[in-house]
């Protein structure tokens, strides 16, 4: 037994009254005529029948769109007036029937781009190595100025303290008195040079996070200078790590011009092309020539297609 859906319902009844009118009219005359013979019978074809065959099914079961589906101009899907897509005045832009464009060959590769790329790497990282350990250097160097200028103010803050306990157990004493006053300019010099000595390590480290090794390598030596100015006087520890500090950064200047001598090695080779040849192709007879020559059939369409794709945005 066949099943419809709802929507089959409109043209199912067509169908169904049609069958009721088939049959109606087979079953109703005037008058009822009498039975023909038994051989007459037996020749007569069986009763009308109504029959729906798959292509009415089909027909019955289409889909039927709704009416708010199909594109109506002028209007959303609501109903409401909205501005057609192609309003005048609009920009417009013209193509040209012939595009050309040169046929390319990229020459790095034949002129050691590849060796000379690896031998720029090589060298900025050997630059970016030695520029680390410049900073990590001179921020050594400073700290232990630091630690030095510190030291230095101590002990002269003690002496100042010392000097002036003795010439206040004996006020009557001018020499006493004088060797206080010179204790505590001593120490109050310290004190400023210390600071100064802090400022420069603080600026040495700065230098050093934005791995300009020159300001750092400027930082430890002004550092170095502040502390001795405090009264320190450097130890063979500290004086290693000043000429440490000062060598590093030679070694980083080096490395730096090598790189940058690389870097300009490769720059040179890099984006050189030899123009093959100019083809030119009409796209309205999609005849194509290369340097002003016809190209073969096999060439030429091999080369349309490339060039159509790359016209619609292939």
């Amino acid at each position: 037994m066949k099943r419809f859906g709802p929507s089959s319902g409109i043209y199912l009844a067509a169908l169904m009254a049609a069958a009721a009118i088939v049959t109606a009219a087979a079953g109703a005359g005037a008058q009822t005529p009498a039975p023909p013979p038994a051989d007459q019978a037996a020749a007569e074809p069986p009763a009308a029948k109504a029959r729906i065959t798959k292509r009415d099914c089909r027909r019955v079961l289409r889909h039927q769109p709704s009416g708010d589906v199909a594109y109506k101009p002028g209007v959303d899907a609501r109903g409401k007036a909205v501005a057609p897509a192609d309003m005048s005045g609009g920009f417009q832009m013209v193509l040209p029937d012939v595009y050309e464009f040169n046929v390319t060959k990229d020459l790095t590769a034949y002129l050691g781009g590849a060796e000379d790329q690896l031998a720029a790497d090589k060298a900025a990282a050997l630059a970016a190595e030695k520029s680390v350990a410049a900073t990590d250097a001179a921020v050594s160097s400073a700290a232990l100025s630091v630690t030095g200028a510190q030291d230095a103010y101590d002990t002269a803050a003690a002496a100042a303290t010392a000097a002036q306990t003795a010439a206040a157990a004996a006020p009557n004493d001018a020499g006493l008195a004088a060797a206080a006053e010179t204790a505590t300019a001593t120490a109050t010099a310290a004190q400023s040079n210390l600071a100064a000595t802090q400022t420069y390590y603080t600026a040495t480290q700065n230098a050093a996070a934005a791995n300009d090794v020159s300001a750092a390598l400027s930082g430890a030596n002004a550092a170095k200078t502040a502390a001795e100015a405090a009264g320190y006087t450097p130890d063979a520890e500290a004086q290693s790590a000043a000429t440490a500090a000062s060598t590093a950064a030679s070694a980083s200047a080096a490395a730096d011009t090598a790189a940058l001598s690389a870097r300009e090695t490769v720059a040179k080779s890099a984006g050189m092309e030899l123009n093959v040849g100019t083809v030119r192709f009409n796209i309205n007879t999609g005849a194509m020539t290369f340097n002003g020559q016809p190209l073969n059939d096999a060439a030429m369409g091999e080369m349309a297609v490339i060039c159509q794709d790359i016209l619609s945005g292939k």
